[in-house]
């Protein structure tokens, strides 16, 4: 009976250790997301999915050109005209 319970115990270890690494190299889906709260600047690579509100602290740089496919204007796609997006230029 001893030798049994602690077989069970064991291979209920192992099993358990088995999912949080599968589900760390993003194998098995977490069932709940993971919140982060920083107070300090983070990096982020690869895709990140928001589905709530962020709130950013101090300034974001953002490349328009990436971003927009032109230097610093909008293309209305309903419209078709061009809105001059407000932003300093730093070689001026």
């Amino acid at each position: 009976m001893e030798n049994k319970t602690l077989r069970n115990i064991l291979i209920s270890i192992a099993v358990g250790i088995w999912f949080i690494v599968f589900q760390n190299a993003g194998i098995i889906p977490q069932i709940t997301p993971t919140v982060v709260r920083a107070d300090s600047a983070l990096q982020i690579s690869g895709s990140v999915r928001i589905d709530d509100i962020v709130f950013v602290k101090g300034k974001v740089d953002a490349n328009l050109e990436s971003i927009n496919g032109y230097a610093k204007f909008y293309k209305d796609p309903r419209t078709g005209q061009f809105y001059v997006l407000p932003v300093t230029d730093p070689y001026e």
